[in-house]
């Protein structure tokens, strides 16, 4: 096991492994392309909206620094392979049978107490 950042995605037929080891420093970012405003939102607000979630810039002379960048090109990674794959399979992997079964399990526990529902 490397030292990197790494994650494994696992579904019915599936087996993706992501990793940062061999990744340049200079191409690590706090600023992932999978994060910040969405282009829905920036278009919604003609381009006026201000990020005031915007991480700080990048320390990489700091461990903490680095890992990081590390994370950020690991979550970004992660989430371009999902959406790609929501793409290619035209849903979000919930058949829609299990959606709706699990509309009618919350539509008929409506009269329940909250706290009746809560197994903590």
């Amino acid at each position: 096991m490397s030292g990197y950042p790494s994650a494994q995605y696992t579904a019915p037929g599936v087996n993706k492994s992501f990793s940062t080891e061999g990744v340049p420093l200079d191409s690590l970012t706090s600023n992932g392309s999978t994060s910040g405003p969405s282009p829905y939102l920036l278009q919604s607000t003609n381009g006026t909206y201000v990020d005031k979630d915007k991480p700080s810039d990048l320390n990489l002379d700091s461990s903490m620094g680095r890992l990081r960048g590390y994370v950020t090109k690991l979550q970004d990674d992660i989430n371009v392979y999902l959406t790609e794959r929501i793409k290619e399979t035209g849903n979000d992997a919930l058949d829609q049978e299990s959606v709706l079964e699990q509309d009618v399990e919350e539509d008929s526990g409506e009269d329940q107490d909250i706290e009746s529902t809560n197994s903590n």
